[in-house]
C-alpha cells in the first residue's frame, strides 16, 4: 500500500522538527504490524483551522497537538472532553466519520507513569506539583481526579493561584483537594512532580532541595532531556523512587494510540524508539 493511501495520524505544531512523536508512534504501529503512518506537520497559529480540515479530508485517524496550538485548536473542533475544556488545552484529537473530538492525555500520562514505573498509590496521596503552566495544570487535575490531595508550587504565587482556580473549574471539583503549596507541603508529599523546565539540558540544577523530600516519596520529573535530571539524581540518592519524563511522554502517547486505534501499544517499544531518536540527535 502506498504511503498516500495509508491511514495517517500526525503531530501538528511549530517548530515540529523537535517532536519525538513520529518515532514513538511509527515504532508502535510497526511492532503491531499496522500499516498506519505517523508524520509531523509544521502548523502555525494562523493555519490551525486549515490543518484540522485537511486532516479530516485526508481521512486521518487523529492528531497530536503541541505548542503553540493546544488552545488555539479548540475553536476548530466539534467537541472537547471536560478535562480539555477545564484546562483550555487539547493535545490530542480523534477523528471519526469527519467529526473531531479533542482531549488531553498529559495528566493521565503522568499518573500512568507514576503508577506503572513508580509503583505510586495516587488515591489518598499527598502530591506536590512544581510549576503552574499547561503541563502542571494537566498533572494537578489528573492527580486530583484520582483522589490525591494536590498542592501547586510556583515561583510566582499569582500563577499558582491561577492554576488552582483552573483545576477547580472542573465539573467534579467539589470532590477535589487542590491548593497552593509551600515547603511544608514538599516535606509531607508522597508524590512530587516537576512540571517546570528547570533541569532541562543541565544535570546540575534543581528547583528544590531533595533533602526536603520524604525518602519514601515517588518523584517524577517531566523533563526528559537529560533523562536523569539533578532532581531525580538527588532524590534517588535520598532513597526516593524516581520516574523520568520520557516515561510520562510515552504513557500520554499510549493513551492517544488507544483512543485512535482501540488497542494498547507496547510502551517498551515506544520508549526504545524515543531513546534511539534522542541518541541520533546527539550525534
Amino acid at each position: 500500500m502506498s504511503v498516500a493511501h495509508r491511514p495517517v495520524a500526525a503531530v501538528i505544531g511549530s517548530p515540529i522538527r523537535q517532536s519525538l512523536s513520529p518515532a514513538i508512534f511509527n515504532a508502535a504501529f510497526a511492532q503491531a504490524g499496522d500499516e498506519r503512518l505517523y508524520v509531523g506537520i509544521d502548523v502555525d497559529l494562523e493555519s490551525v483551522q486549515q490543518a484540522v480540515s485537511d486532516a479530516i479530508a485526508q481521512n486521518f485517524i487523529g492528531l497530536s497537538v503541541t505548542m503553540p496550538l493546544k488552545e488555539a485548536v479548540i475553536d476548530s473542533l466539534d467537541e472537547i472532553d471536560p478535562v480539555a475544556n477545564t484546562l483550555r488545552a487539547v493535545n490530542s484529537i480523534r477523528i471519526v466519520h469527519g467529526r473531531t473530538y479533542g482531549f488531553n492525555t498529559d495528566g493521565d500520562g503522568c499518573c500512568d507513569a507514576l503508577v506503572a514505573k513508580g509503583n505510586a498509590t495516587i488515591k489518598g496521596a499527598q502530591a506536590v506539583v512544581l510549576g503552574a503552566g499547561g503541563t502542571a495544570r494537566s498533572v494537578a487535575l489528573a492527580l486530583a481526579c484520582r483522589g490525591a490531595s494536590v498542592k501547586i508550587i510556583n515561583r510566582t504565587s499569582q500563577n499558582a493561584q491561577r492554576a488552582v482556580e483552573l483545576v477547580r473549574a472542573h465539573p467534579d471539583a467539589d470532590t477535589f483537594d487542590v491548593d497552593i503549596g509551600n515547603e511544608q507541603a514538599i516535606a509531607l508529599a508522597t508524590i512530587v512532580v516537576n512540571c517546570t523546565s528547570v533541569g532541562m539540558s543541565s544535570t546540575e540544577v534543581s528547583l528544590i532541595d531533595a533533602q526536603s523530600i520524604r525518602p519514601d516519596a515517588v518523584v517524577l520529573d517531566a523533563v526528559y532531556q537529560p533523562l536523569q535530571t539533578e532532581l531525580l539524581r538527588s532524590a534517588q540518592a535520598r532513597g526516593c523512587t524516581v520516574v523520568d519524563g520520557l516515561w510520562m511522554l510515552i504513557y500520554q502517547a499510549a493513551r492517544q494510540h488507544e483512543a485512535w486505534c482501540g488497542t494498547i501499544p507496547d510502551v517498551s517499544v515506544m520508549r526504545t524508539a524515543a531513546k534511539q531518536e534522542l541518541s541520533r540527535r546527539e550525534q
